[in-house]
């Protein structure tokens, strides 16, 4: 698989732009692969592997800070493997890279592998290919990686086992390499076998790939014995410097802005991306006080959800709808009245959605035989999600939720009252009040919209560039509700809640103090 590239002018050329996207490819900063090289490097490696050379970001930094020795690596993209000599590589540097795909490659041990592997999503990678991936972590590593993993994900495990004892490796990997649904199996299974030193997260104004819609890390293992703390950063500014001295140093001092020890079972429960949290009394989750369900998948909106416009040219009765709301643009507020379902369909926006009874298409009437006659013959029984449903025209059900949740915007990620008592497809989480909970909706509603609540959305969310975050339905579950904004609008812990806060282990708090003096001996 070929890497991604050393980050010049370029990318700002939407051509090229979307090939090296295509590829799951993206330039590396100079100043990021300096810094990531001087950690391994620290180590006197004889040998450093990269397993997706391309342009050979990784290579040249480490002849800059003056590394002799040899390189290792493998690349299946010549085009772009040229760009690595015309970046100053010669045949010493680049003789031992391989031109063939690592995964297929043999399993040779380094003791310094630095990699910003492709960050290809889990739907472009080839089924047979998926297929072979898992087998082989289920059997080289014995652990399951869900099919949504992406290509970085299984990279990341096929270098490790080519890690030698001592061995330093140093990622650039997409966030989401630990917020998916697989990063708790693959996360729990690195901590056991490695140590993590070292953690970076990138603030917005020191982003690696500012014109790419995905937050970057850095991840800094050890083969050594795992350890109890690391060194977790957000880095402030793109500042190799400063960079370089966190990933190569062993402690954290009061002057590393960003910077601190964290506790690693903390870190695992939290999320790595996300900030230290300790849950407070008086607070509790969203998921205490409320059911979350996604939004209604129809596997074919432009057929099952339509405009009055095309219900009357299709001689369709409104009986047979239910009114929705389809794109989070489609509801710009935090508030949605039928008023503004009306002004949708007025401007042509489907409000209307198919929602036909469990019965066969011989008992409907003419017209709506006739309609999905014609998604018959386009194909649409066979599509995936489609194909899995009973009858293929019949809609997945859902109550009308009193919240609707935007979980996927830029900054914009917000609790709406449904007024307009609409039924949301996947742009929206559905957000079920349990009974008896002390408050009604709409004070539950403002309550979850305080900007002290909506703060807590980043230890939940998937994180992408520029401050977009994406949260999935037992994520948002998980979202902490500050004590102050629950006294604030009279929202009590459920009793349950209260017993068990009762009965926290000294264990648990024996492991804070600890975090606490470790902290207190770096200062």
């Amino acid at each position: 698989m070929s890497a991604r590239l050393p980050l010049r002018d370029p990318l700002s050329k939407g051509s090229t732009r979307r090939l090296l996207q295509g590829k799951g490819q993206f330039w590396t900063p100079s100043w990021v692969a300096e810094a990531m090289a001087a950690y391994v490097l620290d180590a006197q490696p004889d040998a450093v592997f990269d397993p997706a050379v391309g342009a050979g970001a990784f290579f040249t930094a480490c002849r800059r800070l003056g590394y002799t020795g040899s390189f290792a690596g493998y690349e299946n993209d010549l085009s772009v493997l040229a760009q690595a000599r015309e970046a100053g590589l010669d045949n010493n540097d680049l003789g031992n890279v391989q031109v063939q795909d690592f995964f297929d490659a043999d399993k040779n041990v380094y003791s310094a592998i630095l990699s910003n592997p492709p960050y290809l999503r889990h739907h472009r990678i080839a089924p047979e290919l998926k297929m072979r991936l898992q087998t082989h972590a289920r059997k080289s590593f014995g652990i399951a990686i869900d099919g949504r993993a992406g290509l970085h994900v299984h990279f990341l495990l096929h270098c490790l086992e080519r890690l030698a004892s001592g061995g330093r490796p140093a990622f650039l990997l997409p966030a989401d390499t630990c917020e998916g649904v697989f990063a708790g199996t693959l996360w729990t299974w690195i901590m056991r076998n490695f140590r993590l030193r070292t953690v970076v997260m990138f603030a917005p104004e020191a982003a690696p790939f500012p014109a790419v819609d995905t937050n970057a890390m850095i991840i800094a293992l050890e083969n050594t014995a795992p350890q109890t703390h690391f060194t977790w950063v957000r880095l402030r500014n793109a500042d190799g410097a400063v960079l370089k001295s966190l990933l190569c140093s062993e402690v954290v001092s009061a002057q590393d802005a960003g910077a601190c020890c964290r506790n690693l079972a903390e870190a695992l429960e939290t999320g790595l991306t996300r900030p230290p949290r300790d849950k407070k009394e008086g607070e509790m989750y969203l998921g205490d006080v409320a059911r979350v369900m996604r939004g209604i998948a129809t596997g074919a909106n432009d057929f099952f959800f339509m405009t009055s416009h095309q219900m009357r040219a299709h001689k369709l009765d409104n009986g047979w709808f239910i009114r929705a709301v389809g794109r989070t643009r489609d509801c710009s507020g935090d508030v949605l009245e039928m008023k503004q379902l009306e002004d949708l369909d007025h401007n042509d926006r489907p409000t209307w959605l198919l929602n036909l009874p469990d019965q066969p298409v011989k008992d409907f009437p003419s017209p709506l035989r006739q309609y999905l006659s014609e998604g018959v013959a386009a194909g649409l029984p066979e599509r995936p999600l489609i194909k899995m449903r009973k009858r293929w025209y019949r809609m997945e059900q859902r109550p009308i939720p009193p919240l609707l949740f935007a979980y996927l915007g830029r900054r914009a990620c917000r609790f709406v009252l449904n007024r307009a008592s609409v039924v949301p497809l996947t742009g929206f989480l559905c957000v079920y009040p349990r009974e008896a909970i002390g408050i009604d909706t709409e004070s539950l509603w403002q309550l979850l919209n305080d900007p002290r609540t909506l703060e807590q959305l980043a230890f939940v969310g998937k994180s992408y560039g520029s401050g977009a975050i994406k949260v999935e339905p037992r994520a948002l579950e998980r979202l902490l509700l500050p004590a102050a904004v629950c006294q604030a609008f009279g929202l009590n812990p459920p009793v349950r809640e209260r017993q068990l806060a009762l009965m926290e282990t000294p264990a648990k708090y024996q492991s804070k103090n600890i975090c606490r003096k470790h902290s207190r001996n770096l200062s």
